[in-house]
């Protein structure tokens, strides 16, 4: 409860400072536009109301910073501010020439001094509006350089920018030569803003109807020079948008004619590759003639060869036919023979068979004979003779069947 309670006062507190440096940041340009407004010109050096606007535009960027532990100082400072919102802008690049010149000055030792500078410089070019809208706008690039309570963090952050637009009207031409930026005394004076017991009245003397007039006049020439301004300035952003297209056509130029002269180059490179192609081709072509012509004289010469075989080889042919046709012609005989040799063998089968069963019954007959010449041993001579005949035919059989025999096996075997 107690870290809550302390949170809330710091809260609000924290608000109150934010509250006073954006009444504080109203007063101060109501009272230098007043001022600058009740001159006969623009302004030459840098005055009260000037430098009070100047402090409190610091005390505005200063607020919330945090603090950077270094070597010799502990406290940051808002120069480094401008330098990172400044960093890839397109918005703020023409803030790079005023970085150059500020760090040109040799006698600005400190950032505080630089950063001094550098609002000056905005100033007289009328662009510390822009600078506070980058800054409003890209609160992630100064996120880290200031605590969560700073008020260029904050919702106001927006109205500094709106405020500070009426600086627009103001031509400030001021000397920063062998000025000590550096240690100048960062005092608000409060008083210029209570006089009268009303600080939103500045009060003014009564002016005469001349100096009214004149007033007036100046008036109406600020307010045409203030016109021709911002026609100046949208024309300055044209041009620059103008002169960058030119730098990206004058670089796409550059590497088209790189491109144009690399292919040429390739031209040159692929014409006499071309060249070198086309007289190998033509050596190729009479390499190829002379090979065709050569090869047409071989097939000439194998064509002549070719119909000399061909007639070799159909006498070849005619003599092979007529062998062949000899040769079926054998093996009809030899077929017509075979079959002649079958029916004969069948025929000898068939005898044989025949031959067989007359010798079975012979033989039947022959066993049973000897068994009566065994009864009839004493028969009489006549029937010895006929007994003896009829063996010597018996074996006039065997010996023709022998033969038959030799024959028939010479027979199979000549079939196989």
């Amino acid at each position: 409860m107690q870290n809550n309670g302390e949170n809330a006062d710091s809260e609000k507190f924290h608000n109150i400072e934010r509250s006073n440096l954006i009444q504080l940041l109203k007063l101060s340009i109501k009272n230098f536009i007043d001022y600058a407004l009740s001159l006969t010109s623009g302004l030459d050096e840098e005055e009260s109301n000037l430098y009070q606007l100047f402090v409190v535009i610091e005390k505005v960027l200063s607020h919330g910073l945090k603090e950077k532990n270094s070597l010799f100082s502990n406290r940051s400072d808002f120069y480094n501010v401008i330098q990172a919102v400044s960093k890839d802008s397109l918005e703020l690049d023409w803030t790079k020439d005023l970085f150059e010149s500020v760090n040109n000055i040799s006698y600005l030792k400190t950032h505080v001094g630089r950063g001094r500078a550098f609002l000056r410089l905005t100033a007289m070019q009328k662009k510390t509006h822009v600078l506070f809208t980058e800054i409003a706008n890209n609160i992630d690039k100064v996120r880290m350089l200031y605590h969560p309570f700073a008020l260029l963090l904050s919702e106001e952050a927006h109205m500094i920018s709106g405020l500070l637009v009426g600086l627009n009207v103001i031509d400030c031409n001021l000397c920063l030569k062998e000025r000590d930026l550096d240690n100048l005394p960062q005092v608000i004076q409060l008083s210029r803003y209570l006089k009268d017991g009303n600080y939103l009245e500045s009060p003014s003397p009564p002016l005469s109807p001349q100096l009214d007039t004149h007033k007036q006049d100046y008036q109406n020439i600020l307010e045409q020079k203030s016109y021709i301004e911002e026609i100046n300035e949208k024309l300055r952003l044209d041009y620059s948008l103008t002169e960058k297209k030119s730098l990206m056509f004058q670089e796409d130029n550059e590497m088209l004619m790189k491109e144009v002269s690399s292919m040429k180059s390739r031209l040159e490179e692929l014409t006499s590759e071309r060249d070198c192609l086309r007289r190998k081709l033509d050596e190729s072509e009479d390499a190829y003639q002379r090979k065709m012509q050569a090869e047409k004289q071989d097939i000439a010469i194998e064509r002549e060869t070719y119909e000399t075989s061909r007639q070799g080889l159909n006498e070849m042919y005619l003599s092979a036919k007529e062998k062949l046709t000899a040769t079926y012609t054998t093996i009809h005989e030899l077929e017509r023979d075979v079959e002649i040799e079958r029916k004969i063998r069948s025929d000898l089968e068939k005898g044989m068979g025949l031959l067989e069963k007359e010798l079975l019954d012979k033989e039947d007959t022959i066993v049973a004979l000897r068994k009566q010449c065994a009864d009839v041993k004493k028969l009489n001579l006549n029937m010895l003779y006929k007994v003896q005949e009829s063996d010597k035919r018996l074996a006039e059989k065997d010996v023709f069947v022998e033969r038959y025999g030799k024959q028939d096996n010479a027979v199979v075997f000549r079939n196989e």
